[in-house]
């Protein structure tokens, strides 16, 4: 719990006929993080690497043609609120496959195949459409500029001794484009101009002799000039514009028809389509570590790293999958070991936060154990209000009901909150305040108070600074005892010695200075030979640098004032939403309805303003203050091999059930 999981060096051997059973039984266990055993020089001379699986090619095939068709009726199926969805649980709907090996995978895909190609076959119409429809805009578009010219679509282009040509010319003034136009076009040609009405482009008809089309063409080259390029040659531009919205009518109904079969589809295979991508990743995964494994005859060698806690279970599990045709050997861990928490159950979820500052160094002190309770205890402080702390927990325990109801980040967090909360409203009460000071606006006096933060601010400051005084010193104890630990005597003389010896020389100088207490000329006279010796010991330990580092110390104890601070916004903010509210409320009876709805909106306001603030200031402490006297987070995250299922479950579950 101190310290990350002893991890052990396991070598597992296995005859080739229960090695796909056995694999897939440890990847679904997730407690070994797979190494290759030609890393291993031992290993090396004795057994070969096993080739790469044959069947991968076929189950990325087969996964990426399934996943596909999933992101097509995706888009078909109406998406929830994310509100609703963050707190309500999910459907336990995990489907199992008769699989166990990559040809029984491949084998269940193959019946999707049906299914995933006429999906794929409507999809492919549907963008079909669509892009057609696209064009026929366009061509209507066109079409309807070139209308008023009376000219038939069947027209432009070379004809004999004319040449017709249409476009648009997308910017400049119509003014400026006709003076140009007649300015530079040759004598040959007759340019004919149709201005645009606000954003519309102008529209320029040319008529040239063959000779002068050359000489036009850079005329219009200097106007950006796009030309048209029609798909209706027979006919008037009227009819064809008439022609473009029958067929748009009638592949918008066929478009309908493809939208609705998809949304049909989608509510009767999407499920069973996401769980067979799935297994197909799970498999793809398992074949893909087999080039991890080395063979040697019929004997089968896996090596990789595991938590020492868990081998009574691994053996287990080797000997129940294969038969007993295998064993296991381990070693003591040694080299680049990874790292993982060894936290009991009510620690667990605190994890999270100690790895989003980094994973601990293996063999060295994991800070969780202490992060947790002084995270709540600071937010607690920091929140320091009843009623947001009874809502705070509300929140957390509905988000644990619904998205955090299965283990990982967001259950882990959702606890968090919820302890959190109860901190939040034990401490609210012990200072005096329910939504601020709401409860004396009914006349209501809130037993168990001891500070006001209001009212009393410095008997708050002086709690804040009196536990970064703790905590600060906590990690230097820790910091000492690892450093004796090591042998390190005279760097944890250096580091932590003298700060152990200036803290309460320094106390009793400052005391006596501003004439807070009295003591004896012996005690002040030692307090000062402490002092001078404890900074000149941090002087030689740092150089110069070590005036920073008492400065530094002095900036990271003052720091805990945030607690006071984050105290009195939370009470100040809420006492003038109180305040405000009953003014508007007293305006009038129609105004009691907006003073209440402002009052809740007010407050829901602060408590996300608040707890936001609170939980990040909270783990400031921890992060700069704390974890910067001890935490070395240099430490490998233990990545084992586990298959990450969301909607499948294994096949023995399923058979077990």
């Amino acid at each position: 719990m101190l310290r990350p999981a002893e991890m052990v060096r396991l070598t597992v051997g296995v005859h080739a006929v229960g090695r796909d059973e056995m694999i897939a039984t440890l990847h679904e266990a997730g407690a070994v993080e797979l190494q290759s055993v030609a890393d291993e020089e031992s290993l090396r001379q004795l057994v070969t690497s096993c080739h790469r699986s044959q069947a991968v090619p076929d189950i990325a095939s087969a996964r990426s043609r399934i996943e596909r068709t999933v992101e097509v009726l995706a888009v078909f199926v109406p998406e929830k609120n994310a509100v609703v969805a963050l707190f309500s649980r999910p459907p336990d709907n995990k489907i199992s496959f008769p699989v166990t090996n990559a040809a029984s995978a491949l084998k269940e895909a193959a019946r999707f195949s049906e299914i995933t190609d006429s999906i794929l076959a409507l999809h492919a119409r549907d963008i079909s459409i669509a892009e057609r429809l696209g064009r026929m805009d366009e061509e209507e578009e066109m079409l309807s500029l070139l209308l008023p010219f009376g000219i038939e679509p069947g027209r432009l282009g070379g004809a004999g001794f004319l040449e017709v040509r249409a476009g648009i010319v997308p910017t400049g003034e119509c003014a400026d484009i006709d003076a140009h136009l007649r300015e530079e076009m040759p004598e040959l040609a007759v340019p004919f101009l149709l201005c645009g009405v606000g954003d519309r482009p102008a529209t320029v008809v040319i008529i040239t002799h063959p000779d002068a089309s050359a000489d036009a063409d850079r005329v219009l080259r200097a106007l950006a000039f796009r030309e048209f390029t029609l798909e209706t040659a027979e006919g008037t531009a009227l009819a064809g514009i008439a022609s473009i919205q029958n067929e748009r009518d009638q592949l918008r109904q066929e478009q309908n028809k493809i939208h609705v079969s998809l949304k049909e589809l989608a509510q009767t295979h999407l499920t069973l389509l996401e769980a067979m991508a799935e297994e197909l990743g799970v498999m793809r995964d398992r074949e893909d570590a087999r080039p991890l494994f080395g063979e040697t005859g019929s004997l089968i060698v896996m090596q990789g790293w595991a938590k020492k806690c868990d081998m009574p279970r691994i053996r287990e599990l080797c000997d129940r999958s294969t038969g007993s045709l295998s064993f296991c050997t381990t070693e003591p861990a040694t080299g680049a070991v990874p790292s993982a928490f060894d936290h009991p159950h009510w620690l667990a979820p605190y994890g999270f936060l100690t790895a989003m500052f980094g994973m601990p160094a293996y063999g060295r002190i994991d800070p969780t154990l202490f992060l947790a309770p002084v995270l709540i205890l600071t937010f607690g402080l920091m929140l320091g209000d009843a009623g947001y702390g009874i809502l705070l927990f509300l929140i957390a325990a509905l988000l644990l009901r619904g998205a955090g109801h299965t283990p990982g980040t967001t259950h882990d967090l959702a606890i968090v909150l919820c302890a959190c909360g109860v901190a939040g409203a034990v401490f609210g009460i012990l200072m005096g305040s329910f939504f601020g000071n709401l409860a004396p606006f009914f006349g209501i006096t809130l037993p168990f108070t001891v500070i006001e933060p209001l009212n009393d601010p410095l008997s708050l400051l002086i709690l804040a600074l009196g536990i970064g005084i703790v905590h600060l010193n906590l990690g230097f104890v820790i910091a000492a005892s690892e450093h004796l630990r090591c042998g390190e005597r005279r760097k944890m003389l250096y580091s932590e010695g003298t700060w152990f010896l200036l803290q309460p020389c320094a106390a009793v100088l400052i005391l006596s200075f501003f004439g807070w207490a009295t003591f004896s000329s012996l005690i002040t006279t030692v307090a000062w030979a402490g002092a001078v010796v404890a900074i000149i010991g941090i002087l030689r330990d740092n150089g110069p640098l070590g005036f920073f580092s008492l400065t530094g110390y002095l900036g990271d104890w003052l720091s805990y004032a945030r607690i006071l601070a984050l105290a009195l916004a939370t009470s100040g903010i809420a006492m003038m939403i109180n305040i405000l509210s009953g003014m508007i409320a007293g305006i009038g009876p129609f105004f009691l309805i907006v003073g209440i709805i402002f009052g809740i909106g007010g407050h829901a306001a602060n408590l996300v303003l608040q707890c936001l603030g609170g939980f990040i200031h909270a783990l400031r402490l921890q992060y700069v203050e704390f974890f910067g006297r001890f935490f070395d987070a240099g430490g490998r995250a233990f990545s084992p091999f586990i298959a990450r299922r969301i909607h499948t479950r294994p096949q023995e579950e399923r058979d077990g059930s």
